[in-house]
């Protein structure tokens, strides 16, 4: 055991056993203080133990150069200057302002929301207004650059941010040294305020993204998922999810569809529920009933986007002003909150609430106002008043860029930086993601307290700073705020996750179709031949990186080969390739096979509602802005149908006083992977009769089955880069299928134009050449349609609004 001396006491040494026998015997005759007992709140600061006083804990330096302080039954606390350990009553306690003293901040005994508020107390309005942003953009700091502006923010006081490390078994090692490097600079600083370090959802451990877990329909599948998801980003120093996004996608053109889990509310309540307590709480031993609540594997959740963002009318992304207005043709806004009300403030743990909130960037379109102003969500006083008077308390964050000018500022656009910073004030705004303009902070501020007052003004951005502190408690971040390698070492080589990950996977493959058993219960006898094809994929660039053009298998061959006999294309090396230097197989060639396994991907969009004008991480394209329709189908797509919308309803104020038209009657798009189509025409042409197809679709969006289905004798679907190991394990017939459908899969694009974008459930479905309908909670297993508990529950009727609380909204 190390020893470590402080201010008169001797820290690091354990009592003896006849004084734990003793104190045991005086606690429970009752003649003594519980030690761990918090004292009044009028007793601090409170001096240290004097010189001797035996110390309740023990002290280990960990390898990764931060020490572990252990309090006997208590708080485990990490700091990397061991001088900062005071001794009060026997128990080690982190002294963050070095004052000498205990703080009731800095008491890990009191309630995380009395120590926030204590300490906001003692912050300044500037120190406050320090910890209202959320930045980070590309790895903060990922460099060690200590020059980079994200690193010049962190010494200036900002306390939040995203890195978008997304550490995997091959860099968590460096992750976790850039981390610990940023909460050592924090523990430095004035109050010794940790570091929120957040991320965007992204997949880890094998466990599939949302999307792809919402098909299980099972909440104990989802509470672990973020249980094993949480652990994985808590050692390698995430504490804030800047998710899930748990937007209601009613429509199902919606860019940002394939980020979500489903158009259904209580779907999207269930889920909500489930994965967020999962990762917010931390479990003992015992996964399924040992909650444990706030603790050292909690990951806080942000649920997003605030709410709406699933009825854009153009269906383009939010992120630019082309997709920035959200409509509610059939007048049911109120169900979009369900998965925020009913979900995140009614967790499956013992955390009970959601951490934080994210606002979207759409304006709730209505001509009369009826959802508020007409500005984006972050200046909605209206949609955040909501969660307020529904009781809840927790920190309200700005999606990203929302502030500065030329940046995603819709509807307020005329106000100044400044303005719009007193303007989310006034909405009960406590982050602003992206950024960190403290000057123009501190100036709204001030135009806040021209109005209100400076104690108002004051006790107003103490309020923000108390929530986020509230936050960083709760998740014991001011106690221990550093990672281990060993420790997450054992999560990303954990048998028990990847059999998780495996199981998962298997539950959330859909079966849509099986026309003559083409995947057979008892499996396929033998290793019969399958011819797998090889595709060619073309370069695709995204906002942050590229990925150069490649011909491989469209299913992974060494899984195939396990089940099947695999015969594929012949392939000329290319060091550029191309589609030429892919020879397909002949129907000679092929006449022996009995099965072909052709995965494709659903129909991608060419343009998601618009080319050319300004987009977000782009910039001005030098292109007039064109409208397009957006598609669901592989072949090209004119919006000429009956049931196309002549005029759109949301629209600019032009300088002549009328309303843009957002519409796109009489335009057309494309897919950019109809080949997709065209190959499996093409082989079905080839395949002797006796053949089976098997359509594997990997799937972001609904998709009209229409053009494809007719070719396919077996069609299994998985959201979002479900593993070819999944889909191989239910083609071979060794797994039986159980997932269900959670959008509806319609029977044209004139039905998708026909819907309302805020009502779910709304289209007419695919009826395929079996019968069967594309509905919401359809699935096959070996028995046929599925009819269980879950499709029991979920198909009722909708809801239309949340059943916890009444919706009550501030104008």
């Amino acid at each position: 055991m190390a020893s470590i001396t402080r201010r008169g006491f001797v820290a690091g040494s354990a009592l003896s056993a006849g004084l734990v026998a003793a104190l045991a015997g005086c606690n429970a005759a009752g003649s003594a203080a519980d030690p761990l007992a918090a004292p009044a709140a009028d007793k601090y600061p409170i001096d240290p133990d004097k010189e001797g006083a035996a110390a309740k804990y023990s002290t280990e330096e960990v390898r990764d150069g931060w020490t572990r302080v252990t309090n006997e039954g208590g708080a485990t606390l990490g700091v990397m200057d061991t001088a900062k350990i005071i001794q009060v009553d026997g128990l080690a306690f982190k002294d963050l302002n070095g004052n000498g003293k205990l703080d009731l901040y800095e008491d890990w005994r009191q309630p995380a929301d009395v120590r926030a508020r204590a300490l906001a107390e003692m912050m300044s309005s500037e120190e406050c207004v320090n910890l209202m942003w959320h930045g980070g953009t590309q790895p903060m700091a990922m460099s060690g650059n200590a020059e980079t502006e994200e690193n010049a923010w962190l010494l200036a006081g900002s306390r939040a941010g995203v890195s978008r490390l997304a550490s995997t078994k091959e860099s968590y090692a460096s992750d976790i040294q850039w981390i610990n490097g940023v909460q050592e600079t924090c523990e430095n600083s004035t109050y010794g305020i940790p570091y929120m370090n957040s991320t965007d959802p992204y997949d880890t451990l094998g466990i599939p993204s949302t999307i792809g877990l919402t098909a299980c329909m099972d909440k104990d599948l989802w509470r672990k998922a973020g249980m094993w998801t949480g652990r994985a980003w808590r050692a390698t120093g995430v504490s804030c999810h800047l998710g899930p996004q748990v937007d209601l996608y009613t429509n199902p053109i919606t860019k940002r569809l394939a980020g979500a889990e489903t158009e259904d509310p209580a779907l999207g309540r269930d889920f909500t529920a489930a994965f967020g307590g999962g990762m917010q709480s931390t479990w003992g031993d015992d996964e399924a009933t040992d909650d444990l609540g706030w603790g050292k594997d909690s990951v806080g959740i942000m649920l997003k986007h605030y709410v709406g963002a699933g009825a854009i009318e153009t269906g383009a992304d939010d992120h630019n002003d082309q997709g920035k207005y959200n409509v509610f043709p059939g007048d049911n806004f109120n169900a979009h909150l369900v998965p925020f009300v009913d979900g995140g403030m009614h967790l499956d743990s013992k955390t009970g609430q959601m951490a934080a909130v994210m606002t979207n960037y759409g304006i709730p379109y209505d001509e009369d106002e009826k959802y508020g102003e007409l500005v984006a969500g972050a200046y909605n006083k209206h949609n955040v008043s909501i969660l307020r008077n529904a009781g809840w308390d927790g920190v309200v964050c700005t999606d990203w860029g929302v502030l500065k000018d030329g940046d995603k500022t819709w509807g307020v656009e005329a106000l100044s930086q400044p303005e719009r910073f007193e303007k989310m004030l006034e909405v009960g705004i406590d982050q602003i993601g992206g950024d960190f303009f403290t000057d123009d902070g501190n100036s709204g501020v001030a135009l806040y307290a021209k109005d209100k007052g400076d104690d108002e003004a004051l006790a107003r951005v103490r309020d923000s700073a108390r929530r986020v502190c509230t936050f960083m408690m709760n998740a014991g971040l001011f106690e221990q705020p550093y990672c281990e390698v060993s420790a997450a070492s054992a999560i990303f080589s954990s048998e028990a996750a990847a059999d998780f990950a495996a199981e998962v996977n298997d539950r959330c493959v859909v079966m849509l179709k099986n026309s003559g058993n083409a995947i057979a219960k008892d499996g396929m006898k033998g290793k019969p031949k399958v011819y797998i094809p090889q595709k060619y994929v073309a370069a695709v660039k995204s906002t942050f990186s590229t990925t150069p053009a490649s011909i491989k298998a469209c299913f992974d061959e060494s899984v195939a080969s396990e089940y099947f006999d695999v015969v594929t294309d012949h392939v000329t090396a290319s060091e550029e390739p191309t589609e030429a230097d892919v020879t397909r197989l002949s129907a000679e060639e092929l006449a022996d096979v009995e099965y072909a396994v052709v995965k494709v991907r659903n129909p991608q969009d060419a343009f998601g509602g618009f080319e050319g004008g300004k987009i977000a991480f782009v910039g001005d394209t030098g292109i007039p802005l064109q409208w397009h329709p957006v598609s669901l189908q592989y072949r090209p797509y004119t919006a000429d149908g009956p049931n196309v919308r002549k005029v759109s309803l949301a629209g600019d104020i032009l300088e002549d006083g009328t309303k843009q038209d957002r519409g796109h009657f009489g335009k057309s798009t494309h897919a950019t992977n109809e080949s997709d189509l065209d190959l499996v025409m093409d082989i079905k042409s080839k395949l002797p009769e006796t053949a089976k197809l098997i359509l594997v679709v990997d799937a972001d969006h609904p998709m009209v089955f229409s053009e494809i289905e007719p070719y396919a004798d077996a069609i299994v679907l998985g959201w979002d880069n479900i593993t070819d190991e999944a889909f191989a394990h239910i083609i071979a017939g060794e797994v039986e299928p159980s997932g269900l459908l959670q959008f509806q899969m319609p029977a044209s694009m004139d039905t998708v134009e026909a819907q309302d974008e805020d009502v779910p459930r709304d289209m007419e479905c695919y009826v395929d050449a079996d019968g069967n309908t594309y509905d919401f909670c359809f699935g096959l297993n070996w028995s046929g349609v599925i009819d269980d508990e879950r499709t029991k529950t979920y198909k009722a009727a909708p809801l239309t609004g949340p059943e916890t609380c009444e919706v009550k909204a501030d104008k």
